[in-house]
């Protein structure tokens, strides 16, 4: 039995994943425009992102998406308030801390803040993570003073557990990480029994 986790490569959902008002789909180039104007001082404060972000910082970035996915690194999404809609912010699915451990980051540019996008990405993309790959944990890891995205992590029903020393690096700097976490019973869902947890 194929007990391997996650499984590679990483696969898409076969339509946008939505909720509320958010869609959230593959990115393409035809967005590198919008990523780069969405990109603005307080994504750059809290993302290790090049500073200014261009657009060839943007085609670079997508251009790593499908070795990403290959390894079993991560799947990233752009959320959009409608299907074929103009991208308005980014959530990504990631596989770095360890086996049967996933972990959610996103971010929404200063047009769209405030209208319950991230909120409604960070559920339906742990919701989607459970049912297809089978975490036993999903963590959101936010550096204390950013409370935007903690309250983010709080409205789409992760639990704060407290503040892991050290926990990220940010442009090669250790920096503290308020950890929250869903776990699958949180959004309606059990572990599949093949991996053991």
């Amino acid at each position: 039995m194929d007990t391997a986790w996650p499984p590679r490569p990483l696969r898409w959902p076969g339509r946008p994943l939505t909720r509320g008002p958010a869609v959230l789909d593959r990115m393409t180039f035809d967005d590198v425009p919008a990523i780069v104007a969405a990109v603005d001082a307080e994504v750059l404060r809290w993302i290790a992102m090049p500073d200014p972000y261009t657009e060839a910082d943007a085609v670079a970035y997508l251009m790593s998406q499908g070795t990403l996915s290959a390894r079993g690194a991560g799947l990233t999404f752009a959320v959009r308030t409608e299907a074929g809609g103009p991208l308005v912010g980014s959530a990504g699915l990631h596989f770095r801390g360890g086996p049967g451990v996933a972990e959610i980051g996103y971010w929404v540019g200063p047009a769209a803040r405030g209208r319950g996008l991230a909120t409604a990405s960070t559920r339906v993309l742990a919701e989607w993570a459970f049912a297809t790959f089978g975490p036993r944990r999903i963590e959101l890891l936010i550096e204390p003073g950013n409370a935007g995205s903690a309250r983010v992590a709080l409205a789409a029903g992760a639990a704060y557990e407290g503040v892991r020393r050290a926990g990220i690096v940010h442009w090669g700097r250790p920096r503290d990480a308020a950890v929250y976490a869903f776990l699958p019973a949180d959004v309606g869902h059990r572990p599949p029994a093949r991996y053991g947890w």
